[in-house]
């Protein structure tokens, strides 16, 4: 093939994307799913497309911005996206925005987002344009994370683009937790009074002090088995109160020298007769405190999903007795005990060997809200333990990562 001089390639780029104006590729995803985003590069994960806007064509003398469109070529050919639409771009320049070297046949793209369910991966990728290529391909070259210049550590939460991949299944498990964390705070209530979507259907209350409730959801059925946790009451405290806190705290009393407490036991029977009563229904287990602990015991022996907030751990007699099936890997992706650093409950363990022959059954999640830290690589000193960071509240609030 001739070879062409460098103005002669200036023509080349600029009719490659003339050609393209308002113009899309019926063979790839619609262009139209780029309308709803306003940033200057999104990929969207679920179609492959990458999503353009503003992008300075760059040449010797001039430079003209645009609109464009590319598609990802699938695992078949992972490092190449084709170019299947371009316009002009009458908005007003913005920093940051894609540039194409018309000389080089260079795309840059300092930051480009990928929406998750829970944050925003972002990326800085450079790609370039195939030599000859009759169908617009561009060669991946290099893809880096984006660091986002307002992140301070301890003072900010780091942005979910940042995160390895340890943190972000710490966030993703936060994030979808939500709703299990209002259950098992509204169980504390122990009352029919609706939280969301969710109905209370069914309920138990045994002499041991164990309390437990069954939520359904009206739309989808799914049902939660949220366990009531250890709350003192505001004094002066009635008979009721005084006893169903008396009980908690023998069950926490021995918790701490690892013999199985009668709630235990009437917890997995309690788990065992709803799993019975609805065997074709997606169920989760849930709860606070020592709720935390009996929905861990449960949902290990039943195989069940389930989310325990600033927890206390379970005592291994109760495993001893009711043996767990799973192996430790399909565990710890069924069962998540989220903590706050500062926990005196769910941390304890950890930070001084508090509780005799008890422990999680899956690994402790922590995260420090006062350093907006996720899974710190430390554990807390004794004298960091603070009983008012117990509660619930902090799991009830999607921070902004």
């Amino acid at each position: 093939m001739e070879k062409i001089d460098c103005m002669n390639g200036i023509k080349k780029y600029y009719l490659v994307l003339m050609s393209l104006v308002l113009v899309s590729n019926p063979g790839f995803a619609s262009t139209s799913n780029c309308t709803q985003y306003s940033t200057s590069a999104i990929y969207i994960a679920s179609t492959g497309l990458v999503c353009l806007q503003q992008v300075k064509v760059i040449d010797q003398s001039s430079i003209q911005l645009y609109e464009a469109s590319l598609q990802w070529l699938g695992s078949d050919n992972p490092n190449q996206f084709s170019l299947i639409h371009a316009e002009l771009d009458t908005t007003p320049e913005q920093l940051g925005s894609p540039s194409f070297s018309a000389e080089n046949g260079t795309l840059v793209i300092p930051k480009v987002d990928i929406p998750r369910q829970f944050g925003t991966e972002r990326y800085s990728v450079n790609l370039t344009l195939a030599p000859d290529s009759s169908s617009y391909l561009f060669n991946l070259d290099s893809i880096s994370i984006y660091i986002n210049p307002g992140y301070v550590p301890r003072s900010t939460w780091k942005p979910y683009g940042m995160l390895n991949s340890t943190e972000r299944r710490a966030v993703d498990a936060l994030g979808i937790s939500l709703p299990y964390a209002r259950l098992s705070d509204a169980i504390y209530d122990f009352d029919n009074t609706p939280v969301d979507q969710w109905d209370l259907i069914d309920k138990i209350s045994r002499d041991s002090g164990m309390q437990a409730g069954v939520y359904q959801h009206r739309e989808t059925f799914e049902l939660v088995l949220a366990y009531r946790g250890t709350e003192a009451c505001d004094f002066p405290c009635s008979l009721n109160e005084t006893k169903e806190y008396l009980r908690d705290l023998a069950t926490d009393t021995a918790l701490t020298f690892g013999f199985d407490d009668a709630q235990f036991k009437h917890a997995i029977n309690y788990g065992r007769d709803i799993v019975n009563r609805y065997p074709n229904r997606n169920i989760t287990v849930t709860g606070h405190s020592l709720g935390g602990g009996l929905a861990q015991a449960v949902g290990a022996v039943l195989g069940l999903k389930t989310f325990a907030f600033n927890s206390a751990p379970v005592p291994d007699d109760f495993f001893d007795d009711n043996p767990v099936s799973l192996p430790e890997s399909v565990l710890n992706d069924l069962i998540y005990v989220l903590g706050d650093i500062h926990d005196p409950v769910s941390n304890t363990d950890e930070t001084g060997k508090f509780y005799i022959n008890s422990k999680h059954a899956a690994p402790l999640i922590q995260f420090d809200f006062d350093l907006k830290e996720i899974t710190p690589n430390r554990l807390a000193e004794l004298d960091e333990l603070r009983f008012n960071r117990h509660g619930i509240t902090k799991f009830l609030i999607m921070p902004a990562i």
